[in-house]
């Protein structure tokens, strides 16, 4: 996918996503039709089914995107002498297809599993003319077999959001309290090689990490996140053992990644900032690495950072010295053990080619948005 060229706002809004999962939920009635057609042996209801695709493909988000049009088309003998349309003299014909360029490139994208369901919807309804030699309880049953399968590999790609209701729900941070973090979630920096781990298991600890062998590239600091290997008695645990956020990633760790490594393969995370009200998580007035930094545990010891100069966004502060300053603007929230996917609001990455990356690693299922934000880099 081209992201220069690409629809990425639709991407990252779920557009396609959205239209499988209506068509894929309005795939249950068609079931329950079959099912009642077959065991009721009412075959001749068959053309019921209109009923069901005018209901389905005139809802005016799917029409947008997808032509549809049912008439009743003279067969040739009767041509010369049609009379009124009948079942006699005529057939249906279908118009059923993606249309809207935003749909076709992403249909492209998604491996056609949106055309692959219309084409089903087709077939289906191809058959209502023949009734008599298609639909039997032997041809209901492959059928049903058929929608089975489309179903299962429909449902992988509905799973995105699906935790966002959870996170509505629970407690928030205040407006004064949100007001001291600069970009309006906290951060977490890691290397696009470990964007799928991510995605499929959350942020891991230091430790889960390495245990559970996820991590592909670390970015981090050896020597720094040598000292970061002890135990916190505020923590109640190893620092390793808490996932780092940046309440301002432009700090001293991202200012040096930049310089000495391929910014490219940079990807910025931002994090819900109300995962400071989950359980089992703390933060501290500056780099956990560093023995002077003070740690906490209670949401009324926020005012205890040092806002002023995190906001600031400079480190070199004369009034508490260069050394202080880089100290204090890596202040961080700690999470135990794992950062839920669903606490991950975007992603952001420093160029086209790495978004191009990203994108099919599907990180708008899990209600995840993507751009490139040159400006958050140093």
């Amino acid at each position: 996918m081209n992201s220069e060229l690409s629809f990425l706002e639709s991407y990252n809004q779920n557009i396609y996503i959205s239209i499988l999962k209506y068509l894929y939920t309005e795939l249950s009635d068609i079931e329950k039709f079959l099912e009642s057609i077959g065991e009721n042996d009412k075959f001749r209801e068959i053309d019921d089914l209109e009923i069901y695709y005018y209901k389905t493909f005139t809802q005016q988000e799917i029409a947008k995107h997808i032509n549809f049009k049912i008439e009743k088309i003279y067969k040739a003998l009767y041509l010369r002498k049609p009379g009124p349309h009948d079942k006699g003299n005529s057939y249906f014909h279908l118009t059923l297809k993606l249309h809207s360029e935003e749909i076709l490139s992403l249909d492209k994208f998604y491996n056609s599993v949106l055309s692959n369901l219309i084409k089903f919807y087709k077939h289906l309804f191809s058959k209502i003319d023949n009734y008599f030699i298609s639909f039997n309880p032997e041809q209901l049953k492959k059928y049903n077999i058929i929608l089975v399968e489309i179903k299962s590999s429909v449902e992988k790609f509905l799973q995105f959001s699906e935790n966002r209701d959870v996170i509505s729900r629970r407690q928030k941070l205040n407006e004064q309290q949100l007001s001291n973090i600069p970009f309006g979630g906290l951060f977490y920096i890691t290397h696009i090689d470990n964007i799928e781990s991510i995605l499929k298991h959350g942020i891991l600890s230091h430790n889960l990490a390495n245990e559970m062998n996820f991590e592909k590239v670390d970015i981090s600091n050896q020597t720094v996140n040598a000292r970061r290997n002890r135990f916190e008695t505020t923590l109640g645990g190893n620092i390793h053992d808490f996932a780092p956020l940046y309440f301002n990633h432009k700090n001293p760790m991202l200012y040096t990644l930049c310089k000495n490594k391929d910014k490219n393969n940079l990807v910025l995370l931002r994090i819900n900032p109300h995962i400071l009200l989950a359980d089992n998580v703390s933060f501290s007035d500056g780099n956990a690495a560093t023995r002077t930094t003070n740690f906490f545990k209670n949401i009324e010891d926020f005012n205890k950072i040092n806002w002023q100069l995190i906001k600031q966004g400079s480190w070199y502060n004369y009034q508490f010295g260069i050394e202080e300053g880089r100290r204090i603007m890596c202040s961080e929230a700690l999470v135990k053990n794992k950062i839920e996917t669903h606490f991950i609001n975007d992603i952001y990455v420093y160029d086209d080619i790495v978004l191009d990356k990203v994108l099919p690693l599907f990180p708008n299922h899990f209600g995840i948005m993507t751009s490139v934000n040159k400006k958050l880099y140093f």
